[in-house]
């Protein structure tokens, strides 16, 4: 019993496969069968009363045309699958039109029931002869017999092409079933041919971008889990190290607040490591604009350079603006993120008393592009600047946690702007952002 019930509730998707067809093959052989017999019913019906009056014309032409006795025209008459009779006509039970015909010569054929076989009726020299068909059984068996081969054959046959062609069609759904199991253990290498035609392929084609995409989230993951313990480690080894030179009793008070100082400031840079990530895990999980305000362009770059006075004041840096009037359509706050960033990296990079250029122009989209005077970027780190915790300059170490143009790219892929760098080494460097004057519905 519990065969039979894994038989009809199969597990893989073959055997499904292979079921589906099989029930499918045996009800079309049903309704096949259904309308072969109403055919084949007639056509029996009608080859047996063909014969029989056959018969019973030949019988009357030959009392007709010979002389010859009764039981030699019988004789002559009979073939096979034909059986021919002297009956008493009283024994009949014929109407008496029906007698009257016969003895004028008529042939007349009964079948009294659907599933009987037909009788033909004929006089010859005033005998009443029976002419019937030798077959046993009934008229619904002959039709059945007739078709009762084909149908198993047919059954066969399909039955048989089932099978090699389940296995066929779910050969790839079980090569994708084996795949699957892999990229649950956590292997990600795992790919699919592409060449197959039709969903199958497309759906193994997904499959490998599925793949390859979990296997580039993986590799960041893991490198980011890497990046962040070396991040923290690093200072809060610092804060341990000057924690225990702090406990050194004959340390003057120029060593205790020059060790305490290190000590803020290292504890700062968590404090700021630690927002700048809760800020970007918020990004990642943001798939748009939260607020979207309409403000002047213009003006919330000007107000990026006040917040950043102290910054740049201490250097003497001189500004050039070439900002036209601009209304944009979008999240304010965000994208303020970007200016600070941005800017605050191309005042820190700036020598002493330079210049940084910043010009908004545009028609369609708002375009930014803002220029420092430092020391520019080789390509190897213009590759490198929007990955997370990069930094090129392990002097200024220090002074950031490499988590600022990740946040820029982050920020300008939800709002759907664009961000590139212009720059060679010794000539500063260019950052151009490129935002949309009004939301896109495709971020």
């Amino acid at each position: 019993m519990g065969k039979l019930r894994k038989f009809f509730k199969p597990y893989t998707f073959r055997d499904r496969l292979m079921l589906a067809l099989l029930i499918a093959s045996v009800l079309a052989a049903i309704i096949s069968l259904v309308f072969s017999y109403s055919f084949s019913h007639a056509d029996v019906r009608d080859e047996l009363i063909k014969n029989q009056t056959d018969a019973a014309g030949y019988l009357l032409d030959l009392s007709r045309k010979t002389d010859l006795s009764l039981d030699d025209m019988m004789t002559l008459t009979r073939k096979d699958g034909l059986s021919i009779r002297v009956l008493d006509a009283r024994s009949l039970k014929l109407s008496p039109d029906t007698l009257v015909k016969l003895q004028r010569g008529a042939i007349h054929t009964v079948q009294h029931y659907v599933t009987e076989l037909p009788v033909t009726y004929v006089m010859v020299d005033q005998m009443m002869l029976q002419i019937s068909s030798t077959e046993n059984g009934n008229l619904v068996v002959l039709a059945l017999f007739r078709i009762l081969f084909a149908t198993i054959s047919f059954l066969l046959v399909f039955a048989a092409l089932s099978i090699v062609a389940a296995r066929r069609i779910a050969k790839p759904i079980t090569v994708m079933t084996h795949a699957t199991r892999v990229v649950k253990n956590g292997n990600f290498d795992v790919r699919l041919p592409e060449n197959l035609p039709g969903e199958v392929g497309e759906l193994m084609s997904s499959f490998n971008s599925m793949t390859e995409t979990l296997g580039r989230t993986s590799y960041l993951q893991k490198d980011f889990i890497s990046s962040v313990s070396h991040e923290f480690r690093t200072p809060i080894a610092s804060i341990k190290g000057y924690a225990k030179l702090l406990k050194i009793p004959d340390l003057s008070e120029e060593e205790r607040e020059e060790y305490i100082d290190y000590i803020s400031k290292e504890a700062d840079r968590l404090s700021r490591l630690s927002e700048t990530l809760l800020r970007l895990s918020a990004l990642e999980q943001q798939s748009g604009p939260a607020n979207l305000t309409t403000f002047r362009l213009d003006e919330q770059l000007r107000q990026a350079i006040v917040r950043l006075e102290p910054a740049w004041s201490n250097k003497n840096i001189s500004w050039q603006l070439e900002l036209d009037e601009m209304l944009v359509e979008t999240d304010e706050a965000l994208l303020m993120h970007v200016w600070s960033n941005i800017i605050h990296n191309a005042v820190k990079f700036s020598p002493e008393g330079g210049n940084i250029t910043i010009r908004l122009t545009g028609e369609n989209a708002a375009v930014v592009e803002i220029t420092d005077e430092g020391p520019g970027m080789d390509e190897a780190t213009v590759s490198r600047i929007f990955d997370r915790f990069y930094q090129s300059d392990a002097s200024r170490h220090k002074e950031g946690v490499g988590l600022g143009l990740s946040l820029v790219k982050r920020i300008l892929d939800i709002l759907g702007g664009k961000v590139n760098v212009k720059t060679q080494p010794g000539c500063g460097s260019t950052f151009r952002v490129e935002i949309p004057l009004h939301p896109t519905r495709n971020i």
